[in-house]
Parts: structure tokens; C-alpha cells; sequence
């Protein structure tokens, strides 16, 4: 029986308080006992906001379009609680290389993870060492996501990478690049309960039998929903699951 709740919370960054060591920053996190490695495959991280659950899905597409879907990789996400505090939940990418285990987090870069590559299935085992990067997080119902890539459906807009609108603009980067593997919709709306109302933009796909939603504000919300990425009606559905007030969700054109 699968343990997640009916709708998955958000997936966002796990704020990370000190300066992350330059090894970090270069994937070249050592195991105890062992010399330093070299990471696995090269990433250039999108760098938008609330992204650990689209990074993720980036770079498995990226590891599938170079070692193929035989080649084992995952993304592992878990819910998060804070001390006493429900927080949002983190995604990372989880790799096989070189008789490895290999994690991909956007707060640390590459780590080569002290887990034997046989218990690569086994959950718990697995998310151990990754959450004690995070002492006061424990996280709840990790569980793992994988997805096959599909060729490019197209007709996606090129990302606004000089737009003044910081949504707009990071919805648009990754829409840009998940859809060279998935069908992605970009949409606008307004959300809000005052005025004036808050404009804002959504990148909409399918990863793993979810019906995912990335928003800036609030990173990736994965549904249970059936239904294609044009479904205007269903997205607004879900982003009112999201935000309060949701109204005027169009589809995205491009700049006009």
C-alpha cells in the first residue's frame, strides 16, 4: 500500500543555513574512507526558484538521453518536519555509476553515497545519509519516482530568459526544458484574495503517473488527476489546490 498522501505537498528547496563548502559546489562530496571521485555526468543547474523536484527531472532525462533506460537512476522525494513544523518536502536524483550509488541534490551537487549499490532499492537505506546533510529535517514517506523520456513534442515557447516577471520567466526555463523529453503547457493566471491580484505562471507535465504542476512561488506539486497537459479545466482545478482565488488561467502563447 503506498503511503503517500492523496495529493503529494509541495517539493521545494530545503533552506540550507551555512555556506556551502566549494567541494560542495563541485560534487566532489567525499565518503569517509575513500579518495575523492569524479562525479558521474556533468549538470548546469536551470537556477530557478523552488526547483529540486524540475532539476531532478532534468537531469534523469538528461542521464536516460545519454546512458540509456536501462541505466539505473531515480528521483527520491520525502515530505519534511522541521522540529515540530510541517516544512516542504525535497526531491533529489539517485544514480548508479561505476558500481556507485550517486545523489544529485541542488543544495550540495553530486555525492557519493556510503550505500552499497545492491540496497539501491531499499528506501530507507538509501535516503539515510542524504537526509543527515539536513540535521533538524526528518523526513517523512520517502519513496522513490521514475519515469521513461519521450521524444519532443514541441511547440513549447522558447523561456523568457530577460522577462521582468521572475514567474514568468522561471516557468518558462523549465518549461523549455522538460519538454525536450515530455509534453509540457505553460499557462498564466491570477491568484490573490485582494487587489490588485497577484499575475503568475504555471509549467504543466506528466512524471510518473503524476499530473505535475510547477509554479515559482511554490515549487512542484504532484497530483493524482488524470488528463493531458491542455486541460485548462483540470489545471485550474489543481492550481486552486495550490493558490487561493485562482482565476483567468489561460494558455501561454509567448511574448506577443
Amino acid at each position: 500500500m503506498e503511503r503517500l498522501p492523496a495529493v503529494a505537498g509541495r517539493l521545494c528547496v530545503l533552506p540550507v543555513k551555512s555556506a556551502v563548502p566549494l567541494l560542495f559546489a563541485l560534487g566532489l562530496l567525499l565518503v569517509p574512507g575513500r579518495a575523492a571521485e569524479r562525479p558521474p555526468m556533468a549538470h548546469e543547474m536551470m537556477g530557478v526558484a523552488n526547483g529540486c523536484f524540475v532539476e531532478s527531472v532534468a537531469l534523469l532525462d538528461l542521464w536516460q538521453e545519454r546512458l540509456g533506460a536501462d541505466a539505473w537512476a531515480k528521483m527520491l522525494r520525502w515530505g519534511a518536519r522541521e522540529d515540530d513544523e510541517v516544512v516542504a518536502g525535497h526531491a533529489v536524483a539517485v544514480c548508479e555509476a561505476r558500481g556507485r550509488l550517486w545523489c544529485y541534490d541542488i543544495n550540495f551537487g553530486w555525492m557519493a553515497l556510503s550505500v552499497d549499490a545492491a540496497q539501491k532499492e531499499n528506501v530507507d537505506a538509501v535516503v539515510t545519509p542524504i537526509v543527515a546533510k539536513y540535521p533538524r529535517i526528518k523526513a517523512q514517506f520517502p519513496s522513490y519516482f521514475a519515469d521513461a523520456t519521450s521524444a519532443p513534442v514541441g511547440g513549447t515557447p522558447a523561456a523568457l530568459l530577460t522577462s521582468p516577471n521572475a514567474a514568468l520567466r522561471d516557468v518558462t526555463i523549465v518549461a523549455e526544458k522538460l519538454a525536450r523529453h515530455r509534453a509540457v503547457n505553460v499557462v498564466t493566471f491570477t491568484h490573490g484574495t485582494g487587489e490588485p491580484r497577484q499575475e503568475s505562471a504555471a509549467a504543466v507535465f506528466l512524471y510518473s503517473g503524476r499530473y505535475c504542476i510547477y509554479a515559482a512561488e511554490r515549487g512542484t506539486t504532484p497530483f493524482r488527476a488524470r488528463g493531458g497537459v491542455e486541460n485548462l479545466r483540470l489545471v485550474r482545478e489543481c492550481l486552486l489546490r495550490m493558490f487561493p482565488g485562482v482565476l483567468d488561467v489561460k494558455k501561454w502563447q509567448g511574448p506577443q
